[in-house]
């Protein structure tokens, strides 16, 4: 309870709990708090060294990390590590803690902190692939510092986000209609009569978001929801005379067009920030797959088109280095659905099938067996721009044009580079597989026809897109610092964090 339900650990002392026990087991001993304290302290070390266990099976991993201030002001480090399962093939995460903060933010002190952390958990420097991180300076510099030069990668989550505030801004007259909106659900808000009239008319289901300054989906998700209950609003506002105006039925159709035009940011930052799943080689294709579906979404009046522009031009300035990020670029062409099909620089692509090819040709356990490509032929690869299709799903997507390219990439006899190793040869030259397939199962599958390349696969593929876990951290940190824990020193809300995050299986060793 104390660990998995964020319950302090006074309610040993709590008549309410102290009765409750005693009526279930009238023969126990509530132990005392110091005695609880040191039962955290045994399973905490007990757990970490079974965790510890499962990190040296590893060769590799990605970090993700932020800064975080509690209530009180005290500046944490969150880490959390991910990596894969070398034999199942599997992804797995787990939280390394949040360190205090004591000092200035500079980047020389959270270089240090990164370095400690990685000697606590026995996670050596040259194992770390990435670190994914916000854009800070002194975030970026400390990487740099404590694990080399071209080891931090751009939270994608981060750079929509920036998309979406910078066109969002740029747009003066949506600025303002997000402003009325934002007053209107305010006033739902703050009102007793207009909530409970909401609820009413609505069956009890209807209830307002309210936007959030640091999100961007946020905006989104108010503008949604507010659409989808205006009936229901304009009939509650025209009944009261102190509530705001209700917007016109021109600010309804720019709203409506608005939010078909975030749909993509939405939808890309939905499914880059999960853990369990690979994201790492999703980013190149969903680049290019989000501005193309913006660029095909149909606008009518003038503030929707504006937006339309604007997050055309901010999706070209922030993606326009991406395919130059090495670890992305070979995740991307290690995933089996991917290769080469949805990069725009040919510089890029050769340089990261170059330092695959080298990594492979300097690997110590080459196995000779692997039968020669036949490279007599003449193989030509093409890049298809995306032609506008119909939508055949159900809800949005923006993975409505994969296939179509997909299908007409397998048609085509794909280019082999002469030299690059026959591994990486014959995995060019076959089939891409499709959407639904999960790469890593896919390269379990093949690991013994590409044995070298399937270890590197697993090495690129388990990188996160996002520093989202860190972000995930920090709210259960939030959760966890409440009012009746306010008093939790760093070391014990990092035990604290880190036996909650583990499966219940492992509690009862």
């Amino acid at each position: 309870m104390i660990s998995k339900d964020n319950q302090p650990i006074s309610i040993v002392e709590d008549k309410g709990f102290k009765l409750l026990i005693k009526s279930l087991a009238p023969l126990y001993k509530m132990p005392s708090r110091r005695n609880v304290s040191r039962k955290i302290d045994v399973k905490y070390e007990a757990l970490a060294g079974i965790f510890k266990e499962t990190l040296s099976i590893s060769n590799n991993f990605s970090l993700t990390t932020d800064i975080w201030t509690d209530i009180q002001t005290r500046s944490y480090l969150g880490i959390t590590v991910h990596f894969a399962n070398t034999s199942t093939f599997t992804l797995k995460s787990g939280i390394l803690g949040v360190y205090d903060l004591s000092e200035r933010h500079t980047s020389d002190y959270i270089a240090v902190k990164l370095k400690e952390a990685c000697f606590e958990w026995e996670i050596p420097m040259n194992s770390v692939t990435a670190v994914i991180t916000d854009g800070a300076n002194n975030m970026t510099k400390s990487i740099e510092l404590a694990f080399g030069r071209n080891h931090q990668i751009p939270c994608f989550a981060h750079t929509i986000n920036l998309i979406a505030e910078r066109s969002l801004s740029n747009v003066a007259e949506l600025t303002k209609l997000i402003s009325n909106v934002k007053s209107i659900v305010t006033w739902f808000k703050h009102s007793v009569v207009g909530s409970d009239d909401l609820r009413k008319l609505t069956g009890g289901d209807g209830k307002l978001i309210q936007e959030v300054s640091t999100r961007w989906n946020s905006t989104f998700y108010m503008l949604q929801r507010f659409i989808s209950l205006r009936p229901f609003v304009n009939e509650i506002l025209n009944k009261n005379i102190k509530a705001p105006e209700m917007i016109s039925a021109q600010s309804v159709l720019d709203i409506t067009e608005v939010i078909e035009v975030l749909k993509p940011l939405e939808a890309a930052t939905r499914e880059l920030c999960g853990e369990f799943y690979v994201t790492s080689s999703v980013i190149i294709p969903m680049t290019h797959l989000l501005y193309n579906k913006i660029n095909q979404t149909k606008t009518t009046t003038i503030i929707s088109s504006k937006l339309k522009v604007a997050l055309l031009e901010q999706c070209q300035k922030r993606f326009e280095c991406i395919e130059s990020v090495t670890q992305v670029a070979i995740a991307t062409i290690l995933d089996p659905r991917f290769k080469k099909i949805y990069f725009k620089s040919s510089i890029a692509l050769s340089r990261a099938l170059s330092i695959i090819s080298d990594t492979l040709k300097t690997s110590t356990d080459q196995v000779e067996s692997i039968p020669q490509p036949d490279l007599t032929g003449t193989y030509t690869f093409k890049y298809f721009l995306l032609d506008q299709e119909q939508n055949t799903s159900d809800g949005f997507s923006l993975w409505d044009n994969h296939n179509g390219l997909m299908q007409q990439t397998n048609q085509e006899c794909i280019e082999t580079e002469i030299g690059y190793p026959s591994e990486l040869c014959l995995y060019l030259k076959s089939n891409l597989a499709n959407l639904s397939e999960k790469p890593l199962e896919v390269w379990h599958n093949m690991s013994t026809v590409y044995p070298n390349l399937s270890k590197l696969a697993i090495k690129y593929l388990s990188i996160v897109a996002t520093s989202v876990p860190s972000e995930r951290l920090f709210s259960k940190a939030g959760s966890t610092l409440s009012t009746k824990r306010n008093r939790i020193t760093c070391k014990r809300l990092h035990k604290l964090l880190f036996l909650q995050s583990l499966d219940d299986s492992l509690w009862g060793i």
